[in-house]
Formats: C-alpha cells, structure tokens, sequence
C-alpha cells in the first residue's frame, strides 16, 4: 500500500505547509479560482461563453445548431464528484452507470455497455477512445479534476467533424492553459470509499509569452460489496499521474501547446477469469489489470490575414498493460491538421484531414488471444464542413468527412443542419447526419475461452469475424432553446436514429479449440457480426433557473426508447433485445448551488434512474442524493465535506458477467477535502 502511504505523507505535508503560508496569504493574488461570477452568471451569459470543441471553431453553446452541453469548472469544483464520468451525469442523454470501483458504462443516447462503443471522447482533442473495445477504458484516466477549464458534450452523431465512433456523440475535455495557472495548488482528501486522494500543482511564467504547468496527482479507492452485500470484490486499487503544459504566443500569429501525459494505475478485481486444458479448466483470478500509459500532444495555431487559420495537432500515445490472461503494447500516432477561412460572400469554409497509425502486440493466452498478435491500421479522413449565412438569422452547415480504414475500406459521414432565431430568446435547429462505429480489434481478432456465465462445464470460444463492417446511424434530430426571463432558460431536443448493422453474437454449434486439443468439456462456438438493426427515439431536456444572485438550480430529463425488431428464433447467445432493457427509460437529475454566506457553500445534487435489467439480473430504479458543504475560511483555502449515494447503503448500477464475473453493489461514501492555493 505504498499509495496509501504516499497520500498521507502528501496530506500532512499539504497541512504543514498550510499552516506555515496562510498568514502570508495575499487576499487578491492567492485567491482561489472565483465561483460567486460564475454563479451569479445567467443561462444566457453562460451559452455565451466561447467553446471549440462542439464545431472545431470557436462558437457559443446557444448558436451550436446541436445538442450541446458544457460543464463548467465551476460544475466541476462544486459536484463533489471525484471521476470524470461522475461528472458527465450532469448532461442530459448521458447513460453513467458504475460497474465496479474501477469500471463504469458511459455512453450517450443509449447502448450503454461496459465497452460503449458509440461515443467519441477527447482530452484537448486528442482521442482517448481505445481501438480495442471501441470504448474507454474510465478507471484508466485519472486527470486532476482542477486542471480542467470544461467539458464540452455534443449528442447526437458528429462523425462530419470527429470521424468513426462519434455516432451517439463526442465529448472533449478541455484543460486549462499554463497561462491561467499560474502559481502553486495542493488538494488531498479521503473517505470510505474514496480512501485518499490528492494533487499538486505549479505553474510558472517562463517569459512575457511563455507558460509552464506541472501537476502530479493519485486517487486510492477502496473495493465495492458484492450483489450479496456480504464481501468486498476485490477491486480496490491506485493510480498516479503526472502531466505538465507549455502555452506560448509565439509571435503575434503564432500560438503553441505542448501537453505530456504519464499515468500509472494498479487495479485489483475479477476479469474474465484464467481458463486450463487441464482441471479445473477454468478458475477465478483477482489480478485484475497494471498498467501504464503516456501521451505526448503538440498544437501549432497560425492565424492568417482576415478570418484564416491552421492548426496543426500531433499526439502520440503508448499504452502498456498486464492481466492474468495476458498483456498488451499499443503505439497510437495522430496527425490532425484543420484550415478555417472565409470563402465568398456568406460562406465560412472548414476543411481538414487526419491520418492515424495503431501499431500493437498481445502476448496471447488459451483464455485470451488476437490473431495475429501483432498488427498496423493506417486511418485517414478528409474532412470539409460549410457555414452559409442564409438570412441574418438563419445558418446552414453542410458538411461531409469521407474516410478509409484498414479493417473496413471507404466511409462516408455527411452532415446538414439549420438554425434559426426568430427572436433573441428563441433559437430553433434542426439536423439529418450520419455516423459510423468502426470494428475494433477485438471483433476482427479476437480469440476468446471461457465458461459460458453461470455454468462451469461448458465452455464458449468467441472467435473474430473480419468481415465485420462499420455499424451506422441515420439520425434526424430538433432542437429549441429558449432563454425565458432572465432567470429561467430551456433547452431541449427531440431525436429518431436509425441503426444498422448493429453488431450481434450467435451461437454456431458444438466446436473444438484447437489451442486445446482433447479438451473434454463441451464447447460453444460463438460468431460476431453486423446481424441486427433498430431504431431509438427520445426526449432530452435541460433547465436552469437562477433563484437569486446565490442561488441556481439545474434540472435535466432523458427518455428514451428502443425499438428492436431482432428475430428471437435465431440461436442468439447475446439478448438481441439487450438495448431495450439495459438503458433507463427515464432519467432525472436535479442539482442545487447555494451560497450560504460568502464564505459558505451548500450543494445538493439528486438523481432519478429507471430499472435496468442486465445480462437477466434486474437492477430496481433508484433515487441518489449527493450533498458537498464548503467553507472558505480564507481566500486561498477551501474545505468540504462531500456525502454520496446517501440514499442507498449500497446498490447495484450495472454488471458484466463476461468479462467481470463477479459483480459489485456501489456503496454510501463519505470524505472530506481541502485545496489550497499559494
């Protein structure tokens, strides 16, 4: 438990030096960052706000012809929330549901899986979605929550613009600038189930022009109960990161960001299992996954005459990691390179292209392997997108991204959508686009061993179909935001998507497996492919309300609903149906900002989930209550306590018995945490 030991080293050493600092304290330069402006802040001042990632360009959330959301650093700092998809359970049509103390089902607009494959998610534009489960691997990235200026949430498909996987949607995280963090930042805590975390911080001013930002940081968890509520599950662990930016303005028209990224993670729990060709075959391993990852990012920005501009983004990536089943060394190399500029008359003109190399390497097992176990994708995508000032009110973006992959060939992703405000407080959009999921490297490679869940004397080998192609959506989408008064705002968005070639498991008969010759225990053979279609449809809504100049609420609403057509008469070894049962119909959230006094804060944060069932385990509604009080004693100091999951001493969110044979309830947790800034 060096971890554990590293943390409370780092939470005395933070209070030594609090103690020594706070009389020194300068009220306006160490001031923590401000919530009272952005608090005291309308709807409509916030939906002003500039944001880059839901276009690519600089544009306000209120003139985004798309579901967007943006969650602020302020949202961020007054959650209570220790884990990025914690905090996305503020966007409406976002499914969250935790799966264990390391892993969670994140997606958008349904198909919420512990691989959710559909949705797109970026750090500073640079693509952390895995290429081997289509997904994202959440417990893996553990950035310091302080170090984040917003999180830009766009629903619906935006493959025009991000390219493969941005079917249901694309989230980008963008950091704060070295520029902005100027100074030194201590924040540790701890609690039951968070059971110590914490970070520092330091940013220098290297010239006139020129930022440095350093932050270290690491979170122990410890495990969550089992569906008994009877023994934990093993699944405690630790992870650290380090992470340093330089921002500098070049010359006048010239700015650059440099971003390095390490992070080290030791996850404990139950994957998959470890299967022999001797007895017992199969047994349960609480190894779980040790890993560890680094990324290197470059952003050139060079403003021409007039309204031009180029950016260039190059991002490397090396992940490295270790399970009882085997081990894996992935090289992910990315060039983005984007042109903005007016073209004629009331034409805005955004073009661009990308091009990727996946290089990776398995140490294959009878339990887990890839054939073959080394290989290259090459992706590249064109990208071109057309702004046209119809009216004085009415915009039209037309765009299109044609795309070839290594496993599938030519792709196409075009994109239409109109906006209109017929009044200052009223903007009306509309749009028709389509998207695709690429197939990862599990489905074209994969060669999986296991017991069939539940049964210990038959067995299932999933074996790979290259033949698998990309699954798509057509998806029609309005949108009506409405700011009401100056207190009340509106958001809201009606969607129909229409999938195909969705993927599917089927049972193909009794085989053999030729990694294990003579095995006596029956064995079925399990095909993957793009067997079924379906459509969904829903309701996203989004409220805020400013009671007082101390007071905001925030109230958002999902529903959503599947309509699957599947024939059950097939040998289905996966619920062709699954998508109907494991995302809530209904969701409902409601949070609250209060500030007590000017040095006191009290924030309540309540969550409304339907029943779910998954995998035939039926997991009841629920009702979750969050409560954060914070109180800054000094400008340059803030204490909370945070309370989660009051409602429930423990509860199931979500499982998965394939690859998590041994599921886990989440539990009440309760810590406390000081930042201090110097």
């Amino acid at each position: 438990m060096a971890s554990t030991r590293l943390i409370r080293q780092f939470a005395g050493l933070c209070l030594t030096l609090l103690s020594a600092q706070l009389a020194m304290a300068d009220d306006d330069a160490d001031a923590l960052d401000s919530t009272s402006e952005l608090l005291s802040l309308s709807w409509d001042e916030l939906t002003e706000l500039k944001v880059s990632g839901l276009a690519r360009q600089a544009q306000t959330v209120k003139d985004t012809p798309a579901a967007a959301f943006v969650i602020s650093a302020e949202d961020i700092r007054r959650s209570g929330a220790t884990s990025l998809p914690e905090l996305l359970r503020m966007a409406p049509g976002m499914a969250v549901a935790r799966v264990n103390s390391w892993n969670w089902g994140v997606s958008a607009r349904g198909f919420n899986d512990l691989y959710a494959n559909k949705l797109q998610v970026m750090i500073d534009g640079r693509s952390i979605y895995d290429p081997l489960i289509s997904g994202v691997y959440w417990g893996q990235h553990i950035p310091l929550l302080q170090n984040i200026e917003r999180i830009e949430v766009l629903r619906g498909p935006s493959g025009s613009l991000w390219g493969a996987n941005a079917v249901n949607g694309a989230i980008n995280i963008v950091t704060r600038s070295a520029a902005d963090t100027e100074g030194g930042l201590l924040t540790a805590g701890g609690g039951t189930e968070e059971r110590g975390f914490g970070g520092v911080r330091y940013g220098q001013k290297l010239s006139d022009s020129t930022y440095l930002r350093g932050s270290i940081n690491a979170l122990v968890r410890d495990a969550s109960v089992d569906m008994a509520g009877l023994h934990n599950t093993h699944d405690t662990g630790n992870a650290e990161t380090a992470n340093f930016r330089l921002d500098s303005q070049l010359t006048e028209r010239d700015q650059l960001m440099l971003e390095a990224t390490a992070t080290r993670y030791r996850l404990h729990g139950f994957l998959t299992g470890v299967s022999s060709a001797t007895p017992p075959y199969w047994r349960q391993d609480d190894f779980g996954k040790d890993g560890v990852s680094g990324s290197l990012q470059g952003n050139w920005t060079h403003q021409f005459d007039g309204e031009r501009e180029l950016r260039v983004n190059m991002a490397f990536t090396q992940t490295d990691w270790q399970m009882a089943t085997n081990r894996m060394s992935r090289s992910h190399y990315n060039l983005d390179i984007q042109h903005s500029q007016p073209l004629f008359g009331n034409h805005h003109l955004l073009w661009g292209l990308n091009y990727q190399i996946i290089d990776d390497r398995f140490d294959n097992t009878l339990t887990l392997g890839f054939e073959p176990d080394r290989f290259t994708q090459h992706n590249i995508g064109l990208f071109a997108q057309d702004n046209i000032d119809l009216l004085d009110n009415l915009q039209l973006t037309l765009g299109n991204r044609v795309e070839h992959f290594t496993y599938t060939g030519w792709e196409t992703e075009p994109n239409a959508r109109l906006i209109w405000t017929p009044h200052k407080n009223h903007r009306l959009w509309a749009g028709v686009s389509r998207a695709v999921a690429l197939p990862n490297r599990a489905q074209q490679s994969i060669r999986l061993f296991l017991p069939v869940p539940g049964q210990q004397s038959l067995f299932f080998l999933a074996d790979a179909n290259q033949d698998m192609r990309t699954e798509n959506v057509l998806a029609y989408e309005l949108g009506w935001r409405w700011q009401v008064n100056s207190r009340l705002d509106l958001d809201s968005t009606v969607f129909y998507n229409i999938y195909d070639r969705i993927q599917g498991v089927k049972a193909s008969g009794f085989t053999a497996n030729p990694q294990a010759p003579g095995f006596p225990l029956p064995i079925l053979g399990l095909s993957v492919g793009n067997y079924r279609q379906m459509k969904s449809y829903g309701l996203e809504l989004a409220a805020n309300y400013r009671v007082s100049h101390e007071w905001r609420l925030q109230a958002s609403y999902t529903g959503i609903r599947f309509d699957n057509d599947a024939d059950r008469r097939q040998p289905w070894f996966l619920d062709p149906l699954a998508e109907e049962k494991v995302n809530p119909q209904h969701s409902l959230s409601l949070r609250s900002m209060l500030d007590l006094t000017d040095d006191i804060e009290l924030d309540a944060w309540a969550r409304y989930v339907d029943r779910i069932s998954v995998n035939q385990v039926r997991i009841p509604d629920y009702i979750s209550l969050d409560l954060r009080v914070g109180w800054r004693p000094a400008k340059n100091l803030e204490l909370s306590l945070v309370g989660q999951n009051l409602l429930d001493g423990q509860r199931p969110e979500f499982n998965d018995v394939v690859y998590i044979p041994v599921s886990s309830q989440i539990q009440r947790g309760y810590f406390a945490q000081l930042s201090w800034r110097f």
